[in-house]
C-alpha cells in the first residue's frame, strides 16, 4: 500500500489553475473553502437559485452555471450526487470541457459503475476525503486534516497522479496522508462500509437491543442510554487504539461479556449476508436499484427515512438529550 504525504509533492501543479467545484453540498463546501484558504479561489457551478447556489454566494464565491463554469476551469470537480452525475456530466460537462482539462471525483461510484464515461483526452482522478464535509472543513480549519483516497482512471497528461496529490494537498489531506486505491476499490468498499457497518448494520443493531429492552419492559430513556448514546465512547476508544484496546479500556466485566455477546450476534449468517452485500455491490445490482429508485423520485427512501423518525429510539433520544443540554427539545409532531 503506498502512502503519499506532502514531502512527496515536489510541486503543486494546481495553485495557477482554474478549479470549478460542481456543487455546494457535503464535500463542495469544504473543498470550495479549504482551496480558496490555500490559495486557489475556485468557481462554484450551481443551479441557479438553487440551495448551493445561495449557500456559495453567501459565502463570497462566484456561482455560475454548471456548464459555465465547467468551461472556464483546467481542474473540473464532480461534487454533484451519484444519482444525477450522469445526466449532468453528459448534458452540461461535457461538452464544455476545456481540451487537456483534469476531471475530479471525490467518490468512485460514477466512474466504476458506468454511470460516467469520461472522453478521452482527460487526466481523471479520484481524490476521496475519508470524512464528512463539515469534518474535513474543521480539520482543515485546527491546521490538521484528514487521510484520503487516490486513485487515477485515465492518464492522458502522464501526470495525473501528481495534479490528484496537488488537489489532495490543497484540501488539507496530505497532511494525514493519501492512499493510493482504484475507483472501483474505493467505490466498493465504501458502499459495503457504509451499509453493512456505518450507516445499514450499526443503526439497525441499536434500534433491535433498544427494542428488545423496551420490549421486556425497560425505561425507553435508559435503553437509548445504553444502546446508542454510549456507542460514541465505544468508537471513539476503537478510532484511538483499536478494538483490542477498547476492550482493555472497559471494565473486565463488559469485556468478559462482549465475545461471548459479539459471537452471538455475528455469527455464520451474519457472515453469509455480509458476503450476499458485497456480491450486489460489487456486480452493479445495488448501483442500479439505487439509479432507479432515484430516477422515480426515491419515494421508497423517503418514506422509509419518515418511518424511521417515528421509532421510539428517536422519541426516546430527544427526552435524553434535552436533558443533557438542559433545554426542553420539542417532540416531532
Amino acid at each position: 500500500m503506498k502512502i503519499y504525504r506532502e514531502d512527496d509533492l515536489r510541486e503543486n501543479r494546481l495553485r495557477a489553475a482554474g478549479v470549478a467545484i460542481l456543487g455546494y453540498g457535503n464535500q463542495g463546501h469544504a473543498h470550495a473553502l479549504n482551496l480558496r484558504d490555500s490559495g486557489v479561489e475556485p468557481v462554484v457551478g450551481t443551479r441557479r437559485g438553487g440551495t448551493g447556489w445561495h449557500e456559495a454566494v453567501r459565502a463570497g464565491f462566484e456561482s455560475v452555471s454548471v456548464a459555465e463554469a465547467t468551461a472556464r476551469a483546467d481542474v473540473v470537480v464532480m461534487m454533484l450526487p451519484d444519482e444525477v452525475q450522469g445526466d449532468v456530466f453528459r448534458e452540461e460537462v461535457a461538452p464544455a470541457l476545456r481540451p487537456g482539462a483534469t476531471i475530479v471525483f471525490p467518490h468512485g461510484f460514477a466512474v466504476a459503475f458506468g454511470v460516467v464515461e469520461p472522453p478521452p483526452g482527460h487526466d481523471v482522478v479520484l481524490v476521496a476525503p475519508k470524512a464528512q464535509g463539515h469534518y474535513v472543513r474543521r480539520r482543515f480549519l485546527e491546521g490538521g486534516g484528514v487521510p484520503c483516497l487516490v486513485a487515477v482512471e485515465q492518464d492522458a497528461s502522464g501526470r495525473a497522479l501528481e495534479v490528484a496529490l496537488s488537489y489532495a494537498s490543497l484540501i488539507g489531506c496530505l497532511r494525514a496522508g493519501a492512499i493510493e486505491t482504484t475507483f472501483r476499490e474505493e467505490a466498493v468498499t465504501d458502499l459495503f462500509g457504509e451499509q453493512a457497518v456505518l450507516c445499514g448494520g450499526v443503526p439497525a443493531l441499536v434500534r433491535a437491543a433498544f427494542d428488545t429492552l423496551v420490549t421486556r419492559g425497560y425505561a425507553p430513556e435508559i435503553a437509548y442510554l445504553e444502546c446508542l448514546h454510549e456507542l460514541k465512547i465505544i468508537t471513539d476508544l476503537m478510532v484511538e487504539g483499536g478494538i483490542a484496546d477498547m476492550r482493555r479500556r472497559i471494565s473486565r466485566t463488559a469485556a468478559w461479556g462482549s465475545f461471548g455477546a459479539g459471537e452471538a450476534v455475528v455469527d455464520e449468517n451474519t457472515r453469509r449476508r455480509l458476503a450476499g452485500l458485497l456480491d450486489a455491490i460489487e456486480s452493479g445490482e445495488f448501483a442500479r436499484g439505487w439509479l432507479d429508485e432515484a430516477a422515480a423520485g426515491a419515494p421508497r427512501l423517503a418514506a422509509r427515512i419518515r418511518e424511521e423518525a417515528a421509532h421510539a429510539v428517536e422519541r426516546a433520544g430527544r427526552r435524553v438529550r434535552a436533558l443533557m443540554q438542559g433545554t426542553d427539545e420539542p417532540e416531532a409532531g
